[in-house]
């Protein structure tokens, strides 16, 4: 069966007549730059290879007209403020002067969590607003938004304060000692190799399974996978280098941006079946076109534009339900990748390099998960515990006889160092060989 055509590639069909393929017809739409109208085309050629060829002959003699549907969203704002004493209007001034320095994705988020604050506390002058009015606030959006929605919009109006004080406009922060309502947050689930080997074999036939193994191999983070773009991968050199990132707009709309964090522009090196499988996607991508360039992305929607978000979790749960496996959230498949490294003996600092952490104490606390069989191997009886032997010591009488080994050992350094600068070649080579260590 022929690879599936993306958008506005047109489409090859045959033409039957009593029962039997007689030939094939080749398909395409344009916009018909005068009136706005979809129109159609066709070719027909004996075989399909011959259709396909009249086909793209075809279309590069139709007009090219770029449809795009008008974007109606509008980002997220704060009211006018009639006071400009109050704490509303100080807080539209904040958000002014934090634009230029955040990403919109971030930006966006401010505003959504100063919302609901501004109809509980906006209208208090700024000099006034005291400890108590920020608890009042706190009790009132914890009934409306729930304890995690109360406790974003606290922080954010933490930072403003804090802001303010630095400003020298309030003495001091109201906000600052605030007590945030307690969340109780669900464990975190990964998976075993047991289960990713099955999650994968599961998703080994979807055209988005190369994703899902640098994924689980990786752990890139989803807007890093969606974002990589065919001149960040060195197939040749086994790594990836993450410089973009998928991230949203003002508006809520997806854009290619920078990674989330100066340690997430980094270079991941690959293994050899990873780079075959990409290998191996890379010649399905090309389907008899072009080769993929360097700024084409390396997973695409059938548009030619990168996956939507909604379209990948839709696609991962399908498949999660398929594999038989606990389902977890898309970003728990990086959390998976980073156990499955620190579970292989993988150093905490290459780990956090590798996910595109700064801090490995970060990673270690927040990313890597324990087995239940590393549980049981901590599962020591009491006999093997309480008896493990003792490390042999080194005994030393006296402060004289450690200085005095201490000395000789510093002459016999100093004496084989003289050796070296006037032994010939073959005298060091063989004091080499005498150093290796015996197996």
């Amino acid at each position: 069966m022929p690879p599936r055509r993306r958008a506005g590639e047109g489409t090859v069909h045959p033409i039957r007549w009593n029962g039997r393929i007689v030939s094939y017809r080749g398909l395409a739409s344009y916009v018909d730059p005068v009136t706005g109208k979809q129109r159609r085309r066709s070719v027909s050629r004996a075989t399909r290879a011959e259709a396909e060829r009249a086909l793209k002959d075809l279309q590069r003699t139709l007009p090219q007209v770029t449809r795009r549907r008008a974007r109606t969203a509008t980002p997220p704002t704060l009211p006018p403020a009639s006071d400009p004493t109050s704490l509303h209007a100080y807080l539209l001034r904040w958000l002014t002067y934090k634009e230029r320095d955040v990403r919109p994705s971030t930006y966006r988020l401010y505003v959504i969590a100063l919302q609901p604050v501004v109809p509980v506390l906006g209208a208090t002058p700024l000099t006034e607003v005291t400890v108590l009015g920020v608890e009042e606030l706190v009790r009132v959006l914890h009934r409306e938004r729930g304890p995690q929605g109360a406790g974003r919009s606290l922080h954010i109006l933490r930072m403003a304060l804090r802001q303010a004080v630095r400003w020298q406009l309030v003495p001091a922060n109201a906000a600052q000692d605030v007590r945030k309502p307690r969340v109780v947050r669900p464990e975190t689930l990964v998976w075993t190799p047991t289960q990713a080997a099955r999650f994968l074999q599961a998703a080994s036939t979807h055209r988005l399974y190369p994703l899902f193994v640098l994924a689980l191999s990786t752990g890139l983070r989803r807007g890093e996978l969606l974002a990589l773009h065919w001149g960040d991968v060195d197939l040749d050199g086994r790594e990836i280098t993450v410089r973009h990132n998928l991230v949203k707009d003002a508006t809520g709309h997806y854009a290619i941006g920078a990674p989330k964090t100066d340690a997430g522009h980094r270079r991941v090196l690959l293994a050899e079946d990873v780079v075959g499988i990409l290998r191996a996607h890379r010649r399905l991508e090309c389907r008899g076109r072009r080769s993929p360039r360097p700024d084409d992305l390396v997973f695409t929607a059938a548009s030619g534009q990168h996956v939507q978000g909604r379209h990948l979790d839709r696609t991962y749960r399908a498949l999660t339900e398929q594999a038989g496996v606990p389902r977890i959230r898309f970003h728990d498949l990086r959390h998976t990748a980073a156990s499955l490294l620190m579970r292989r003996g993988v150093p905490p600092k290459v780990v956090a390099d590798r996910l595109g952490h700064a801090d490995a104490s970060f990673t270690l606390k927040v990313y890597t998960h324990v087995y239940d069989d590393q549980r049981a191997a901590a599962a020591l009886p009491l006999s093997e515990l309480l008896n493990a032997p003792e490390q042999p010591r080194i005994p030393v009488s006296s402060r004289d006889q450690r200085e005095a080994g201490l000395d000789a050992l510093r002459e016999l350094h100093e004496a084989l160092g003289r050796f070296l600068a006037r032994a010939p070649d073959w005298a060091q080579a063989a004091l080499s060989e005498l150093m290796q260590p015996r197996t």
